[in-house]
């Protein structure tokens, strides 16, 4: 006699059958194909996993079982929750969203957190006051252990898709991440001034973004491998707080550790916000880059460019970060698995080294 799942299954697939000849699109719920089945509700879980497998039926979260073929795709509103909308590379982040966006016919409702938890949270709350049909978000301060999983909980439990961008967190279970890979990216940089014959390789990495950390593990193990010496004291740290000083013109952090780069040869950046002011505070002490000094970074952003000396850069393919998450975003909108991303670089070299 075979099992009650696998009798529940063949039942559901006639059940199936049927609703497609009467131009049926959505099952009933569990607790309604349980009394028709006649069976438990784990037994009726396990049938509709066997045809979901099968390729017959498709489960939205938060939406119901749907026939393949039929599920629905949720339009209207997505929210795009970053550290910035209009500072280094969020403006044609932002824009490559849109553009994929308005082709699916959604609008894109922007929340800037400026990478600080509080406002995270006050912008998490206010989504599940007014929830949004799915959100795309980069984590504020994704180095350190969030105080705001229990918002993210109660948006898996509401059933509103969520991708992360650069770095994922366990919560809502199975959100997809489009990220960067950080550590073969650092990894590269380190190889290319070792085949320059730098021996002595500082570096300055973003101490509260969990990109800057996974930076770091690709440089310092780079360095190992190399058989070259990993002097801490050659590596700079810094957070948020330090950026925007920098920025505003208020912090002379950057310009004191290249005074004191010596006997260093090289430097690895965070990325091109940082490599940019570095190239500048280097030429001011009266060192040459890259001749005293080379300077190499991720991002390959519009400041290698405008650097006084050009910046040797790690590159993506253009607008493949902001598309793929927008579309693994749509994915789960229209109810389908949607795989994270890891993105691979490029070495653009320019005169800074």
């Amino acid at each position: 006699m075979p099992a009650r799942y696998l009798t529940a299954a063949a039942e559901l697939r006639r059940r199936c059958a049927r609703m497609r000849k009467e131009g049926q699109t959505k099952l009933p719920g569990e607790l309604a194909l349980c009394a028709e089945c006649g069976c438990s509700r784990e037994t009726v879980r396990r049938a509709l996993s066997i045809l979901a497998e099968e390729g017959l039926i498709v489960r939205v979260h938060g939406s119901g079982t749907y026939l393949a073929g039929a599920e629905p795709v949720r339009r209207g509103r997505v929210a795009v929750v970053l550290p910035s909308a209009d500072t280094y590379l969020y403006p044609q982040l932002l824009r490559d969203l849109e553009a994929v966006f308005a082709e699916a016919g959604c609008t894109v409702e922007v929340c800037v957190t400026h990478n600080l938890v509080r406002e995270e949270r006050a912008v998490l709350a206010r989504l599940l006051a007014d929830p949004p049909a799915g959100i795309l978000i980069e984590g504020a301060k994704s180095a350190l252990p969030s105080v705001n999983l229990d918002l993210l909980e109660q948006i898996g439990r509401q059933g509103i898709p969520l991708v992360w961008l650069h770095a994922p967190l366990p919560v809502p279970e199975g959100a997809p991440c489009i990220q960067d890979e950080n550590a073969e990216g650092a990894r590269i940089l380190v190889r290319h001034l070792r085949e320059r014959g730098h021996e002595h390789i500082a570096a300055v990495f973003k101490s509260d973004d969990r990109q800057g950390h996974e930076r770091y593990l690709g440089f310092a193990s780079a360095l190992l491998r190399e058989g070259l010496s990993l002097e801490e004291a050659h590596i700079l740290w810094y957070d948020t707080a330090a950026r925007e000083a920098l920025l505003a013109g208020r912090g002379d952090w950057l310009e004191r550790f290249a005074a004191r780069l010596a006997p260093c040869t090289a430097v690895v950046c965070y990325n091109d916000e940082i490599a940019y002011p570095l190239i500048r505070a280097l030429l001011r002490i009266g060192r040459r880059v890259p001749e005293d000094a080379a300077v190499v970074s991720f991002d390959n952003s519009h400041l290698c460019t405008l650097s006084p000396v050009p910046i040797t850069s790690l590159a993506h393919e253009k607008h493949q970060m902001g598309t793929l998450a927008a579309k693994a975003l749509l994915r789960l909108l229209a109810g389908k698995p949607a795989p994270g991303a890891r993105l691979p670089w490029t070495l653009r070299e320019r005169r800074s080294g």
